[in-house]
């Protein structure tokens, strides 16, 4: 399995408007700057997220966006489930009757079991995560998440 690019720019995004949020809304143009992202990418992600309701638009002079909760209560599950849908290691996963063979498949609920621990864990990471995993002067970090400890 492989996060895809529209994924992973999602959440970089994310991690930084929500890590410089606390001036005010923060605009595209800066986000673009900071994480070397075109702009128009950028925006093309911004509307997913905005309709999941996990961004919100401010328009003016000082306009941006800004996350429409806490960090801490944002997951990634979410941010990817906006900009890519269900996350699923195959369709067969999500919906059997895509597979003429799901029902015999000696596989499926390994494919299941897997599925269920990446969603398991994607739900226990939050943008706070992400913004706390910055290093400091290196606003163009990957944004990538210390390992948690994952219960079995």
């Amino acid at each position: 399995m492989k996060i895809n690019t529209r994924v992973r720019y999602a959440v970089r995004m994310m991690a930084d408007i929500a890590s410089h949020s606390s001036h005010g809304p923060v605009p595209l143009r800066e986000v673009s700057e900071r994480q070397s992202i075109s702009r128009l990418y950028l925006s093309q992600l911004a509307a997913p997220l905005r309709n999941a309701g996990l961004l919100r638009s401010v328009w003016g002079n000082k306009g941006g966006y800004l996350p429409t909760r806490e960090p801490s209560e944002i997951t990634l599950l979410e941010i990817i489930e906006a900009v890519d849908g269900p996350v699923s290691v195959l369709d067969c996963v999500i919906d059997p009757a895509l597979c003429e063979r799901s029902a015999s498949c000696p596989a499926l609920e390994v494919w299941r079991d897997i599925n269920a621990a990446i969603v398991r864990i994607l739900k226990q990471y939050t943008l706070e995560d992400l913004v706390q995993a910055v290093r400091p002067g290196d606003p163009a970090a990957a944004l990538c998440p210390p390992p948690k400890t994952v219960g079995a």
